[in-house]
């Protein structure tokens, strides 16, 4: 009954209520904006979005389902040029470039993996496959190691690793299982490669320390703390219940809107290719993270949490050392919207990969070479960062109870 009075007193209250709707109206649109960036293109060269166009472009795209071979690879350089050749392709008349796109869409995804494979790292070349022979085909995946290699000995980088870290490296590159496994997975790439599910997570965490801020300051602002702290249970289970009640809005509110999210955009655009490697994915062909699109939801989604936890803890800490809704406010603002900027600055670059809010974008991480030598093994910034913050959160949580159970009555 404690318990749910807490939750009670912080839904009801108006400012609460409309940073719910504020949270809503962001789910809906930033659904229909992920869903969206999907398009098919018709023979005609019209483009369209939605359920049908995610239908008609997983029919296309689902012709070159399989294991990507160097006969698969061999095919859609062939057909890339021919696509290439065509007089819709020569036109300057935008339409007629439509059209030609529209030929290619089916193989679109395998041309950028070409694009990138026998390309530079960080030198992207859009019509790099115009100039891969057929023969080259079965050198596909052997390019790619080739490219970091190169990336890791070129003058602008080959200072920032260690050789044990370059070897590392390579050898990530050289674990990943191929041939790869290809089908339509736009639905998992539009949820996974954009930037709308991170920024769903930080305004997530930004409303949650909203509304969670003024559980412990609250007292305070009524001038009921005298009567909290010398009731029986004031200094005991009370405070046991206000950390209860901000666990249970942070985890029922994190994972409803993620879990929403997610499953409207991969009802639209459909659930299939999610056990594809997320190199299959353009924005996560250079990544050191072999693991498939499924399970790249699970790692960024519990890596959110971990994060919503520490960032609405900290805030319920500092509004109940504070006494100020305030100050406790301000927390999750800081850990989630500074960084990015701070990380900027060269000097404060490798810090910032370990803040907070890298929890929130894991996702956007994958292809993050930042690298940390732990107990002698080296490991990747994403397999570091969530246990660090979920071992503070385990120190911090219990800290909550016993600075607020020693708070003195003014």
């Amino acid at each position: 009954m404690m318990l749910l009075f807490e939750i009670k007193k912080v839904l009801s209250k108006p400012l609460n209520k409309a940073a719910l709707l504020i949270l809503a109206a962001v789910l809906i649109i930033g659904s229909i904006l992920t869903i969206r960036d999907v398009k098919y293109i018709d023979a005609d060269g019209n483009s369209s979005a939605g359920i049908s166009a995610a239908r008609s472009l997983r029919a296309e795209k689902n012709q070159y389902k399989g294991y990507l071979t160097e006969d698969v690879i061999r095919q859609v350089i062939e057909e890339n040029a021919a696509v290439s050749a065509s007089p819709e392709a020569q036109s300057e008349d935008a339409q007629e470039n439509n059209k030609a796109a529209a030929e290619a869409q089916g193989f679109a995804d395998i041309r950028e993996m070409i694009n990138l494979a026998f390309g530079e790292m960080e030198n992207y070349d859009y019509y790099r496959i115009n100039s891969v022979s057929e023969d080259e085909a079965g050198s596909f995946y052997e390019q790619r190691i080739a490219g970091l290699k190169d990336y890791l000995n070129s003058d602008d980088v080959t200072d920032s690793f260690t050789e044990e870290e370059k070897e590392w490296l390579i050898n990530k590159y050289e674990s990943l299982d191929t041939p790869l496994y290809y089908e339509y997975a736009d639905g998992w790439k539009a949820l996974m490669d954009s930037q709308y599910l991170p920024t769903l997570m930080m305004i997530t965490v930004l409303i949650t320390g909203f509304l969670v801020s003024g559980i412990f300051s609250d007292e305070f602002a009524w001038k009921a703390d005298s009567i909290f702290f010398s009731a029986r249970l004031g200094r005991g289970k009370a405070i046991l219940s206000k950390m209860g009640a901000g666990f249970l809005i942070t985890t029922v509110l994190y994972w409803s809107t993620v879990f929403l999210f997610g499953f409207i955009v991969l009802a639209v655009l459909g659930f299939g290719g999610g056990n594809c490697a997320v190199q299959t994915g353009v924005s996560n062909w250079n990544s050191i993270y072999n693991i498939t699109y499924f399970q790249d939801y699970l790692l960024s989604t519990a890596g959110g949490y971990v994060g919503s936890l520490f960032i609405t803890t900290l805030a319920m800490l500092v509004s109940a050392k504070t006494r100020s809704t305030v100050f406790a406010i301000t927390v999750p603002f800081i850990l989630t919207c500074v960084p990015p900027f701070v990380g900027r600055l060269e000097a404060f670059a490798r810090i910032m990969t370990l803040f907070p809010d890298q929890l929130l974008s894991i996702n956007k991480n994958l292809e993050d070479f930042s690298l940390y030598h732990i107990g002698g093994g080296i490991f990747g910034g994403v397999t570091v960062i969530i246990p660090l913050y979920l071992i503070l959160f385990c120190l911090v949580f219990p800290v909550l109870f016993l600075v607020y159970r020693r708070t003195q009555i003014r």
